[in-house]
């Protein structure tokens, strides 16, 4: 019965002492008993199956070795690609009870994966020209074909010491020192790394669920920002990503070529040069999503994916407005830079930093496959950081990183890159919050949004005063901005004797249920995420005084610290405690491991070593393996282990020793499962099979059980089906652990990852092929299967152009027709396995045709893009290789107007912003792409420049190069005409106006004979804004001729104006008069002109001069209708009645009588008209 604090459901403590077999944790006395050597059951050395001394030839080939077509396609197909070698020693470490140690009342193990390993070793290449390669056998011709797949980095310019890389002047100038001074032995190159160790570190990441290694040797700090140079070690050093058997996958040069920082300026290209030396990188790490992220000292964040491309630009995680970072930026004035950190924390979903002003800030890497509405949802000071845009990355503008380059002018369809990355940075006040409150904070941790309580990632700071301070990320909105102080003062740290001691280093369990707290007094303590409960405190002060360089959880039973004199220190439930020393051949004996580097990367369910020479792991014993293993075990499995052990061996009664674990129900089926479950976490090959065979034992008489769950007559019972998905497990690990593949991944990280995690990681270390090999043999479904294999064809493609420049006969021709068979799943041969008649994923052809694209094979690409019958996928690898008028076309015979826009603004976007490059976009859309893009760019910057303050003139440019004279005549003038400014003055407004309208009539001089009424109006509105702006000066005033106005607003404007200027009357009306008669208004039209503006002025003599100044040609009756309307007495409207005699006006007289109200003149009206309905009109009214 478990007595695991850690656990669930905890138990009352047990009796146990919390001191382990020692009192000193930290003595030898017992390192003999804890490390010594285990031994196999049979007594013998098992072949270690991931030894990298002799190791067989990987199952699929790297994409950057030169090997042969058949082999290339050939590889990795049949049972051979799942086999893995039975050499090495990973069954002495695993095989049996007597290899593991207890801790407490747990068993753990130490499980070497990979012995010897030479650090950034590169794939040899077979030849200049492809040559077939048989699979090797195991054995000793395994082992030497696996030495000649690897050389050594041929890098001329460093040399390496294990995980650490030192440039060769520095490492002659210390090795001289050493001559000199110390006069040691010449050529002891372990004096020689211990002094190259005492002014450099190397830093060491692992990617979690056993993936990847990262090293880089870095000078140690001087806080001036360029200590490398200073030192002598240099300027420049190299960061190595590699796999754990440690084949270099990557490298990337620091500091990066053409390193910049993208500016948020109009000018999209905007980007300021940055200057940094190795000195200046502070940590390093991987997400759980296969990031690498490098944090410099001012809070510079860098991101690669495991090929050491950049996936986000350089930024700030922790910006500086005032600047707080001299030296990085040339001339950086008032430009942002970043802040001094003090702790930089990469965790599984991004990094955490903590800065010399006390203030931190927590970055977030998310991607495509993460909720929208997250990013959304972040506080209002948070930023986001996106890929640069095509036009601050050109494609003939080689990136920060110095990768290839390539252009980006669209988002990646189906299968063309890794997911965009982005990163969201929070800023968080905790400055604010410890002047407050008048402390410091000394590290930091960050509980993943997973296990928080707000959704949200939770940074952890402890303090100068022994608490810890959490803070949310969402400041704005919180109370108290998010901080709550635990006040855990009282419950981590020594025996409550003086001041509480600071926590100096923190780290979450991997169920994010307890916390590991270091105090700078040397006290382990282990509390709940809550602090509201202690399950561990250890003393640790005997060992070492000072902290320890890394400290994490082992699974989530126990931690695991780590001192470079000490070794490894293990400490579980009740303080039960293990030390594992690191020394040179890994067991301890010899050497008690004083001075040996080891990094720590803790895992979900083990904790990974890496030191120099090797990559070990320290894992709990699977209680499923526990319980079959352990000596005396009486449990289902173990039975049926030892009956079918008794089998092999030909004992006669194993079948009954079989049949008696049947008499009980359901007894054989969990015997059967615990042997599947056993074999799925064991390392050792011969193990593994030794455990199926005995579930298979089992499942013999499990079938022939009368009392047997399966209820389905044909069905496989459930223990049939487990024991197929383990055997395919297996296999696959088996695979993955290959130190070709060099994936140090457990059973449990296996789930965690998931099959097509594993595929896509297998994608991103550049094992395309592996990667389709294990989706077709676990039957990932057709989309991850048509990933890997278009991954896989890609990779080809690559290999071959490679080879070109060695003599390859291969043309444009033949490789496409080779990655055709690729993609169709052909490459094995039609005669054993016929090729799937399913279709494909939309975006494979595409997505090999921009690798072809990208390695100089435009004949292939161009071959390939063809076969695309997604119109999407294909618009976009055209976008990305540059044919915009290709992919336009493709756009319009799909009918698709998202795509059209798609093209034209990615051909925008690839464009310089200046005039030339606007010329060359204009007339690039309308010469080379088809009528109905150019008739929808048309439409939409027509639509944009009518919008209110839109820019007209691009869309009039657009028309005059499609020769559409009167359409772009039309536009200028409309514009002109409907401007409406209110940031200009009218005068300013005027002016404006009238350049826009001469511009409009010369627009439409063009358009010759048919824009010539056009033109003349256009002249005429000109000549009208001349005149207006005379009246204006020669009167004084703008009411004269108000800007803007039309003709008839004119005309009425000048006579309103004797309202106001009485002595000007005469002067006002000849204008008039001048006015109309320039512009030909008609006769009537004026005259009503002048009755409506002399009306609405009152200027009424001036009217009744202007009605008896000769026969009006629109006759009286306006005259009259004014007077009324305007309220004017009966005098004024009889002085025009009487003078309206002719017999044609009578009803207008009857009219206009009614009108006024003037009764009895309107029955005299009616009467002399001699109509009786009018008459009785007007007595109703009456």
């Amino acid at each position: 019965m478990s007595t695991n604090p850690f656990d669930d459901d905890p138990l009352p403590p047990s009796p146990h002492p919390i001191v382990g077999r020692s009192t000193n944790p930290f003595g030898n006395e017992d390192d003999e008993d804890i490390v010594a050597p285990p031994q196999r059951v049979d007594g013998g050395r098992a072949p270690d199956a991931l030894s990298s001394a002799v190791a067989a030839p990987p199952p699929m080939p790297l994409n950057s070795g030169s090997v042969s077509r058949s082999a290339f396609l050939g590889s990795g197909s049949g049972d051979d690609a799942f086999e893995s070698s039975s050499t090495g020693e990973a069954g002495t470490r695993t095989g049996n009870e007597s290899s593991w140690q207890d801790l407490g009342d747990l068993p753990y193990r130490r499980v070497r994966l990979y012995s010897g390993v030479r650090w950034g070793r590169r794939r040899k290449e077979k030849g200049s020209k492809f040559t077939t390669q048989q699979p090797a056998h195991h054995g000793t011709a395994a082992s030497q074909q696996a030495q000649a797949d690897v050389e050594q980095d041929p890098s001329s310019g460093e040399e390496q010491f294990g995980l650490s890389w030192y440039p060769k002047s520095y490492v002659e100038t210390v090795r001289s020192h050493q001559d000199a001074v110390l006069g040691s032995v010449p050529g002891d190159r372990t004096e020689l790394a211990r002094l190259l160790s005492t002014t450099t570190t190397t830093l060491v990441a692992g990617c979690p669920n056993g993936g990847p290694v990262a090293a880089v040797t870095v000078p140690l700090s001087t806080h001036g920002g360029g200590g490398g140079a200073s030192s002598g070690f240099g300027s420049r050093s190299t960061i190595r990503i590699m796999n754990n058997a440690g084949v270099l996958l990557s490298s990337i040069a620091f500091p990066p070529r053409d390193l910049a920082l993208p500016m948020n300026h109009p000018s999209s290209n905007s980007r300021l040069p940055l200057h940094v030396t190795p000195g200046d990188i502070l940590t390093i790490g991987f997400t759980s999503r296969c990031v690498f992220i490098i944090v410099l000292r001012d809070s510079l964040t860098l991101c690669y994916d495991l090929l050491g491309s950049p996936v986000l630009p350089p930024f700030y995680s922790l910006g500086n407005a005032k600047g707080g970072s001299p030296g990085r930026v040339k001339g950086s004035g008032n430009l942002p830079n970043g802040m001094d950190l003090l702790e930089a924390r990469v965790f599984e979903g991004g990094v955490a930093v903590l800065g010399v002003d006390m203030n931190a800030s927590v970055v977030e890497l998310l991607d495509e496959f993460d909720d929208p509405s997250y990013a959304d949802g972040a506080d209002v000071s948070a930023r986001k950081v996106i890929p640069l845009a095509p036009a601050q990355q050109r494609a003939d503008q080689p990136s920060f990183a110095g990768e290839q380059p390539v252009s980006k002018a669209a988002a990646s369809p189906f299968l063309l890159a890794p997911p965009p990355h982005y990163a969201l940075v929070t800023p968080l006040p905790t400055g604010m919050f410890a002047r407050s409150k008048h402390l410091t904070f000394q590290c930091i941790a960050v509980l993943p949004r997973q296990y928080a309580p707000s959704g949200r990632p939770e940074l952890f700071l402890s303090t100068s005063d022994g608490s810890v301070v959490v803070s949310e990320l969402n400041p704005s909105t919180s109370p108290d901005n998010g901080f709550t102080d635990v006040d855990c003062r009282s419950r981590i740290g020594g025996s409550g004797m003086g001041p509480p001691a600071p926590i100096v280093s923190m780290a979450f369990a991997p169920n994010g249920r307890f916390l590991a707290c270091f105090t700078s007094d040397s006290i382990l303590t282990v509390v709940s995420t809550n602090f509201e409960s202690k399950v561990l405190e250890f003393d640790a002060r005997s060992g070492s005084p000072s902290p320890p360089r890394s400290m994490g959880w082992c699974g989530e039973d126990s931690v695991v610290l780590h001192w470079r004199e000490l070794g490894v220190l293990m400490v579980g439930p009740y303080g039960d405690w293990l030390r594992f020393p690191c020394g040179e051949d890994g067991t301890g004996h010899g050497n008690t491991g004083s001075g040996t580097e080891a990094h720590l990367v803790p895992e979900i369910d083990c904790c990974r070593v890496v030191t120099p020479s090797s990559v070990e792991i320290l894992q709990r014993v699977p209680p499923g393996t526990a319980d079959l293993l352990r000596i005396g075990s009486i449990e289902p499995g173990a039975l049926l282990l030892d009956a079918s052990d008794a089998f092999d061996s030909g004992t006669p009664n194993a079948d009954e020793a079989a049949k008696s674990i049947t008499r009980r129900e359901g007894l054989m089926d969990e015997a059967v499962l615990g042997c599947v479950e056993a074999a799925m976490g064991e390392f050792d090959v011969m193990v593994q099979k030794r455990m199926l065979r005995a579930a298979s034992y089992g499942l013999h008489f499990a079938c022939k059980d009368e009392n047997a769950r399966n209820k389905l007559p044909g069905r496989p019972i459930p223990e049939a089906r487990a024991f197929v998905d383990a055997s395919r497990k297996l296999r696959t690990l088996n695979v993955l652990r290959r130190p070709g593949t060099g994936l140090a991944m457990t059973s449990l990280q296996y789930d965690s990852v998931a099959p097509r995690g594993v595929v896509a990681r297998l994608v991103a270390t550049g094992r395309a092929s592996l990667a389709a090999s294990i989706a077709e043999y676990l039957k990932l479904g057709r989309r991850v299967g048509d990933y890997a294999r278009a991954m896989k064809t890609a990779a080809f493609v690559s290999l071959s152009a490679s080879t070109l420049q060695k003599g390859s006969s291969m043309t444009d021709t033949q490789i496409a027709e080779e990655a055709i068979r690729i993609i169709r799943g052909e490459e094995k041969g039609s005669a054993e396995l016929p090729a799937s008649t399913a279709p494909l994923s939309s975006g494979m052809y595409t997505s090999v045709a921009l690798a072809a694209h990208r390695v100089g094979r435009k004949g292939v690409a161009d071959l390939l893009i063809m076969l695309e019958q997604s119109p999407a996928d294909k618009v976009q690898a055209l976008l990305a290789i540059g044919s915009y008028p290709d992919a336009a076309a493709v756009a319009c015979r799909a009918r698709d107007p998202d795509l059209i826009h798609m093209t034209m603004f990615a051909y925008e976007q690839g464009l310089s912003s200046n005039e030339e490059g606007k010329s060359l976009y204009f007339s690039g859309v309308i010469n080379k792409f088809p009528i109905e893009a150019v008739n929808i760019f048309t439409a939409f910057y027509s639509r944009l420049g009518d919008l209110r303050g839109g820019d007209a003139r691009p869309a009039v440019n657009i028309l005059l190069r499609r020769q559409r004279h009167a359409e772009a005549g039309l536009k200028m003038a409309r514009r002109a005409l409907a401007n409406r400014s209110t940031t200009t003055s009218g005068e300013e407004r005027e002016k404006e106006k009238v350049a826009s309208l001469q511009e409009a009539s010369s627009i439409f001089d063009l358009g010759g004979k048919d824009c010539a009424f056009q033109k003349a109006c256009t002249d005429e509105q000109i000549a009208l804004a001349a005149d207006q702006e005379q009246l204006r000066r020669s009167y004084g005033s703008a009411e004269v001729a108000p800007p803007s106005s039309s003709l008839t607003s004119t005309i009425m404007s000048i006579l309103k104006y004797g309202a106001v200027d009485p002595r000007s009357v005469g002067r006002l009306q000849a204008d008039a008069d001048r006015i109309a008669k320039k512009y030909r208004v008609p006769e009537k039209r004026t005259w009503h002109v002048k009755v409506r503006a002399l009306s609405e002025s009152g200027q009424w003599a001036h009217l009744r001069n202007l009605a008896d100044s000769r026969k009006p040609p629109i006759g009286l009756k306006p005259f009259a209708l004014a007077a009324i309307r305007k309220g004017q007495g009966r005098g004024e409207v009889m002085h025009y009645l009487d003078r309206m005699t002719d017999k044609s006006d009578g009803e207008d007289r009857y009219d206009l009588c009614c009108e006024a109200g003037i009764w009895k003149r309107a029955v005299e009206e009616a009467v002399r008209l001699g109509d009786g309905r009018k008459v009785a009109h007007v007595r109703s009214v009456c």
